[in-house]
């Protein structure tokens, strides 16, 4: 992660085959015994609709630990009658 005006932003780095993937993450637990890289981790990209939904499953439990009410339906989340998330686009934004 790259600490930016306060907002740490992930970094995609492209290896040439996925061998040095596996490598470069399965090595990756070293870097939280690394004096400075405590909070720095490494991850392997995921398809959109795979981080979308993890998205999605993550809003949920938020909102349900808030005590919130929450409804799924046809991939799009509601929170306190309110639409937030859908699968296909992601956030939604208010104008209000």
């Amino acid at each position: 992660m790259m600490h930016t005006l306060g907002i740490n932003r992930p970094i995609l780095v492209k290896l040439h085959s996925s061998w040095d993937r596996r490598a470069a993450v399965s090595g990756s637990y070293k870097l939280a015994s690394t004096a400075g890289l405590e909070r720095v981790y490494i991850s392997p990209d995921e398809p959109l609709e795979t981080r979308r939904r993890r998205t999605l499953n993550r809003i949920v439990k938020k909102a349900l630990d808030q005590g919130k009410r929450v409804t799924v339906a046809n991939g799009a989340v509601s929170v306190n009658d309110c639409i937030v998330f859908i699968l296909d686009r992601g956030y939604v934004h208010s104008n209000g």
